[in-house]
């Protein structure tokens, strides 16, 4: 009768223990595993002979907060460089595994730098048909 009453106390107290854990907690994510990308704008790169690239601002959607990123690309939707939000621009370089980098500029100044147009780019936002909310995740 008395090993029933202390096995009966500990299922309780086990049971009242694994009920009282926080719904608040973020979930142990590994470093190395995927997360979802979303695309927040997209830029048309415009000079006077026209479309010369395109410009994506996409968010990686991580537990420990959301991570913005500029994409930068060719006419025909090759990847061409990067763009942090601080404005630090890179160029890919092929059959290298990192960027060139190129430094700080204003966004159009840094696309040029990055596409190899002329100073006079231009860029004009465009619709994204599942444009995501601008707003960070919660």
């Amino acid at each position: 009768m008395f090993l029933t009453r202390v096995a009966l106390a500990a299922c309780l107290s086990a049971a009242i223990f694994s009920a009282c854990r926080s719904t608040h907690d973020v979930p142990k994510v590994h470093d190395l595993a995927p997360r979802a990308v979303a695309e927040i704008a997209r830029y048309e790169a415009r000079t006077a002979t026209g479309v010369v690239g395109i410009v994506r601002l996409l968010e990686i959607r991580d537990p420990q907060g959301p991570m913005r990123f500029w994409r930068i690309e060719t006419r025909d939707g090759s990847w061409a460089g990067h763009a942090s939000e601080q404005g630090r621009f890179s160029r890919r370089v092929p059959f290298r595994d990192d960027e060139e980098d190129l430094g700080v500029w204003p966004m159009a100044q840094g696309v040029a730098q990055v596409l190899g147009a002329a100073s006079s780019l231009q860029l004009e936002q465009v619709a994204v048909a599942d444009l995501a909310p601008t707003t960070p995740p919660r």
